[in-house]
């Protein structure tokens, strides 16, 4: 397989992923609220809902990875091809559309506004305010404020749905009106085909057996959260790690000198295919050593939990805390407080209590309380999270048949 080849598979599967991304943007669009109430709430429909409305996520969420990385793989092959100086025109717009779907990606990771989203772009953002002179302003101009909110989302959306796809769409017809000739080199008709099956039999096997991650809702004073950056921009989070001294310089310095040294590829004097070789191996080399230090460090980090999960502990959690006493460790309503009470209490892993009473039921105890003895937890505890109980009670107490 020669570079030839590769270059125009990752041009076919670029644009292939592209397309999908542009189609399945609109498709999200539809059903997504930009509310800081209600963000979350309505991916977690997606999520419960399954079927079509999870599995357009899902491609949304894998594709823009998918899109980093075919159009990382196009740009490298275009230069060591030796297209640069040549075609700088292209070497140019190319470079200009990835750097937007960079933003894109930026944008669009805090819309789901869970845990990850919220605390992720808070990180990115305060990395944007280490930028000398304008970096306050321009976060603050992207966050419409001083914190993350409603306003945030509105212009995120806005950036993310409206304004980057239409400059990327302005750019590609001047890329294809100026130099069809060229294109038609690249998205042959073998790029095409073999891009397209590919992509979709890759598209179709990861998007119906993973489904794209959603963690809790965003809780700002969850001050113990880790975050971390998309996996292309961990190496920029180690890097920041050796510069704490002068954060401007990875916000930046870096940033701008690596923008003006890819530009700045076609008017290098020309360079032989080795030298290209090199420059090519120590820049994955540095992105590998960076990305896998990082990795290395996190090791030990917890597991971060998808939303079912982490409901899952967090209704332990609650159990614990809130029901122990009356209902015992095992639900078998032996807890220490239980003889105190007028009330007897049921034993939840009883064949007898279950075909005795129903979801509803046990739902409407738990948000309403019941009797003298047991109290309502409605004001404790969010709807969620008592649905959340009773699939834990399920899972927990509930006899097997």
């Amino acid at each position: 397989m020669n570079l030839q080849f590769i270059l125009k598979l990752s041009a076919g599967l670029s644009f292939l992923f592209l397309s999908i991304l542009i189609l399945s943007g609109w498709g999200l669009s539809g059903g997504y609220i930009p509310s800081e109430s209600e963000a979350f709430s309505s991916i977690l429909y997606l999520r419960k809902m399954g079927g079509v409305g999870q599995m357009i996520r899902s491609l949304h969420f894998y594709l823009s990875s998918g899109l980093i990385i075919s159009g990382f793989i196009f740009l490298m092959t275009f230069y060591l091809n030796g297209y640069t100086s040549q075609y700088w025109k292209q070497w140019v717009l190319s470079l200009s559309i990835y750097f937007l779907i960079i933003g894109s990606c930026f944008t669009g990771y805090l819309l789901p506004m869970d845990q990850n989203a919220f605390w992720g772009t808070q990180v990115r953002l305060g990395i944007v305010e280490s930028v000398p002179v304008i970096g306050v302003w321009i976060a603050n101009l992207l966050r419409g404020g001083s914190t993350i909110g409603s306003e945030t989302l509105s212009r995120f959306i806005t950036i993310h749905a409206s304004i980057i796809p239409i400059i990327v769409s302005i750019i590609t017809l001047l890329l294809i009106q100026s130099q069809w000739e060229f294109i038609k080199t690249i998205l042959s008709k073998t790029s095409i085909l073999f891009g397209t099956i590919i992509g979709l039999v890759l598209i179709y096997f990861w998007t119906y057996s993973v489904s794209a991650p959603l963690e809790l809702p965003a809780n700002p004073i969850d001050v113990d959260y880790t975050p971390r950056p998309e996996w292309y921009f961990l190496w920029l989070f180690e890097f920041g790690k050796y510069v704490e001294w002068a954060p401007w310089i990875r916000s930046a310095l870096l940033p701008m000198a690596g923008t003006l040294f890819l530009l700045g590829l076609p008017f290098l004097k020309h360079q032989a295919t080795n030298h290209r070789i090199g420059i090519a191996v120590s820049w994955c080399g540095t992105w590998l050593l960076l990305t896998s230090l990082t990795l290395y460090a996190d090791r030990d980090l917890p597991e971060k939990l998808n939303y079912e999960s982490a409901m899952f502990v967090q209704a332990e959690e609650n159990y614990q805390s809130l029901c122990y006493d009356c209902h015992g460790k095992e639900g078998k309503g032996d807890g220490p407080q239980t003889k105190t009470f007028s009330l007897e209490t049921p034993d939840f892993t009883s064949k007898t209590y279950w075909r005795g009473t129903d979801d509803d039921k046990i739902l409407n105890a738990i948000k309403e309380g019941k009797g003298k003895d047991m109290p309502d937890f409605k004001r404790k505890l969010s709807k969620d999270q008592i649905y959340a109980q009773l699939e834990m009670m399920k899972i927990l107490f509930k006899p097997k048949k």
